[in-house]
């Protein structure tokens, strides 16, 4: 059971709550959520491939198309660069949600590929790099430079799962 909660409380439990779908976004066949989710997946609904997009683009170059990916709505920023987000987003749909083959369009890209040194006529004219004049320039988190060391000196296991690294204490 779901229920309203009382100024938050939880607690305090209120109005009970029916399972379904948001009014506002009801279209006759969209009655529960495996109904939602293959609405939100559908080609005519590229949201969800723009949001994952933006997401991966931000982990790559340290910003996202969309500066605030936390407010991807209207009372967020305007994307920099629709038209490649658009691409970027139909792309990923078609190729199946393939993430892998998504970075390495990023990747391989000659955006990516160029030099990431600042040149004193753009810095004046675009410092955050939001015009993509140059490869990006952010630090690394301590997670992808210890995986990155571990893979260079060929101590990275790449199998998945086994005992835990840290057991309950």
């Amino acid at each position: 059971e779901a229920a309203i909660l009382n100024r938050g409380q939880y607690d305090q439990p209120a109005t009970k709550v029916a399972g379904g779908v948001p009014a506002s976004i009801r279209e006759g066949s969209v009655n529960n959520r495996s109904d939602l989710a293959d609405w939100m997946l559908h080609p005519e609904h590229p949201l969800v491939a723009r949001v994952a997009v933006n997401r991966i683009w931000m982990t790559l170059w340290g910003v996202g198309l969309v500066a605030t990916p936390e407010d991807f709505g209207s009372q967020g920023d305007i994307p920099e660069h629709r038209e490649l987000l658009d691409h970027l987003a139909h792309s990923f749909m078609n190729d199946n949600w393939n993430v892998k083959r998504l970075c390495r369009r990023i990747l391989m890209s000659a955006t990516w590929q160029q030099s990431s040194e600042r040149r004193a006529d753009l810095t004046h004219i675009d410092p955050e790099n939001r015009l993509l004049a140059r490869g990006p320039q952010f630090r690394l988190s301590a997670e992808q430079i210890r995986d990155s060391a571990l893979a260079a000196s060929g101590l990275l296991s790449r199998t998945v799962g086994g005992p835990s690294v840290r057991p309950p204490q």
